[in-house]
């Protein structure tokens, strides 16, 4: 009994020493604790003290606590309690002066939801009332983006009954006119385009006016949506940011070709959240084909979809993936057809036949080496040296030794008598005097010599290894290119794409060891575009093969099975960096590359290999 007393004065001191410690704190010092908690992206601590300063503090009558409550519900993705928080701050502060922050803040909800219709319905009447310059920015942006995603007809017609704004009209004619272009009907695009007032017409908007102008007076034609799925958030995000960098050039490169309608989403990195945008994409009838750089779970999440869409995935390192689905597409070749392509080339058309292979011992790489033996021995060509590395090759002396030990071994056995039976005697010669000590000192000097040490040995260059086939991870190319030259294998190194670092092939310590160095790759990117040379190949892949897709949308217009058709057919396609040759069992896997070789810095192509013929620049 006088225990539970105990604790029950205990519970009622902790409350009161917990009420007195929050009437210590003011309310601007409360928000700030808040504050604090949203700025360092503590979303839950920072809702649940929003909550007490309007409940508690404010009796539900703070504005901006209130849109700071939805703004950090939504970050928690608590989108239903976002948007109830939002609608009740639009009942309790009509005309407030963060109203139109909220209602950038529902249109977020809604972009997310992918009611694009309901976001411009939601941004337009509020655009005019935004005094900050960066904020009617980004009100802009969110209206055309939607516009360009595409909205449904009966929602413009409605908003341009009710509205009367002159610039607001011009911007749902411009959407109308967009809408009109997607549904193959150039007359309405061009009736539309008429009303718009391009001199009141915002900056955002011009170029897609400009671009619809350029429409007027060619045929009817229905323009193919292609769902594009990228991760242009979360940890791959700075790659799929890199791809549509690639694919946005394309569209403005070509916008007088222009057939294609991409439907932007992205997967957030998350191969859960792919699963549910195919089996979302498969049910919409309008969209061709799918295009996606994907991680590998989501390449294989894509196999097993049992939709009907062509599912075109611009790179995976699982050669087996087309065999599991016709309907999936490798748009790069796989590290299967690289390695086995690579022995194709080094044996058939180099004609070598002394080759050693260095490789990392994990997964990915290894399967670069199996495939790459796996080859040699279907043309009859066994490697003289199989050596293999775990973890960063920071010094892979042991490898190198033993590869440099079967070059010596190579070197043929010289014969004594090769000397004398190449000797020419004159019988003038034999009358000379033969002194016995001239014999007796070079006996001693021979004994006498040095044998060659193996420091020494080092020194001498070797050129009886034709070729080394080196696979490397991403990254460890500055390792091998620093202990490759102190070997002094005379050979042609023949690599991955993983080699492909200007940055680093540059360097003065390790470029001029590696001339002659080849790689056969299905992309040769123009280097420097971005700050990687892998995001170069990326920027390569969203460049070419959307517009790889234009070019089938061109043939095909709106129907998956002619797309379909187009795409079996495997024509080479040749664009400003990628190679595209369908080929395999059910013509849906790249089976072509591009020969790269370096020389005097900088990586060259010197023709493209299918694996019968090379055939050069």
């Amino acid at each position: 009994m006088v225990r539970a007393f105990i604790l029950i004065i205990l519970f009622i001191s902790d409350n009161l020493f917990s009420e007195s410690l929050d009437s210590m704190v003011t309310y601007d010092e409360h928000f700030n604790i808040a504050l604090g908690h949203y700025n360092s992206q503590r979303y839950k601590l920072a809702e649940s003290e929003f909550k007490k300063i309007l409940i508690d503090r404010k009796n539900y009558s703070d504005p901006v606590s209130h849109l700071m409550l939805a703004k950090s519900q939504y970050f928690q993705n608590k989108i239903i309690e976002c948007q109830r928080t939002c609608k009740s701050y639009l009942n309790k502060y009509p005309k407030s002066e963060y109203e139109i922050n909220v209602r950038v803040l529902i249109s977020d909800v809604l972009i997310r939801q992918e009611k694009y219709s309901n976001v411009v319905e939601q941004l337009l009447p509020v655009r005019l009332e935004a005094q900050d310059s960066i904020l009617q920015h980004n009100i802009d942006y969110r209206i055309l983006s939607s516009i360009m995603i595409g909205i449904n007809s009966s929602k413009i017609e409605k908003l341009l009954f009710s509205s009367e704004n002159r610039i607001n009209r011009s911007i749902l004619n411009l959407a109308r006119s967009y809408r009109s272009l997607l549904d193959g009907n150039t007359n309405d695009m061009e009736l539309s385009l008429s009303v718009i007032e391009p001199d009141i017409l915002p900056d955002q908007y011009k170029n897609l006016f400009n671009g619809l102008n350029r429409f007027i007076g060619s045929e009817n034609n229905s323009h193919g949506t292609v769902a594009v799925i990228l991760p242009l958030s979360g940890h791959d995000k700075i790659k799929g940011q890199t791809f549509l960098m690639g694919l946005s050039a394309m569209v403005t490169d070509y916008q007088y070709d222009l057939l294609t309608h991409f439907k932007i989403y992205d997967n957030k990195s998350n191969d859960l959240r792919t699963l549910k945008i195919l089996k979302k994409i498969n049910q919409d009838r309008s969209i061709t084909s799918i295009l996606g750089y994907l991680s590998e779970v989501s390449n294989i999440a894509a196999t097993s979809f049992s939709g009907s869409l062509p599912i075109l995935l611009s790179k995976s390192n699982y050669s087996e993936l087309p065999m599991l689905s016709e309907n999936i597409y490798l748009l790069s070749t796989s590290s299967e057809a690289q390695a086995r392509l690579s022995a194709r080339y080094a044996v058939n058309i180099l004609g070598y036949k002394n080759i050693a292979v260095l490789s990392p011992a994990d997964d990915i790489n290894k399967n670069y080496a199996d495939n790459f033996i796996k080859e040699l021995n279907q043309l009859g060509v066994d490697p003289v040296s199989i050596e293999w590395y775990y973890g960063k090759p920071e010094n892979i002396s042991r490898q190198f030794s033993s590869v440099r030990k079967v070059a010596w071994s190579l070197i043929p056995d010289e014969d004594p008598n090769v000397g004398y039976l190449d000797m020419e005697i004159d019988s003038l010669d034999a009358l000379f005097d033969v002194d016995v000590a001239d014999f007796i000192d070079i006996a001693e000097e021979n004994h006498n010599s040095n044998k060659m040490t193996r420091k020494d040995s080092l020194k001498i260059n070797l050129n009886t290894i034709e070729a080394i086939y080196i696979p490397i991870n991403r990254g460890d190319l500055s390792f091998i290119g620093t202990q490759l030259p102190m070997y002094n294998l005379e050979t042609k190194i023949i690599g991955n794409e993983s080699w492909m670092d200007i940055d680093i092939l540059s360097q003065d310590i390790i470029g001029p060891h590696l001339q002659g160095l080849t790689v056969l790759s299905s992309e040769y990117p123009k280097f420097g575009m971005t700050e990687s040379s892998e995001l170069d190949r990326i920027y390569a892949m969203g460049y070419d093969h959307s517009y790889f897709v234009n070019s089938l949308i061109k043939l095909s217009s709106t129907s998956r099975r002619k797309f379909k058709s187009f795409l079996k057919k495997g024509d080479l396609y040749m664009g400003a960096s990628s190679l595209i040759e369908l080929g395999g069992p059910s013509n849906n896997e790249n089976k072509i590359v591009r020969v790269l070789e370096y020389k005097r810095n900088r990586l060259e192509t010197i023709g493209y290999f299918n694996g019968t013929e090379l055939v050069e620049n």
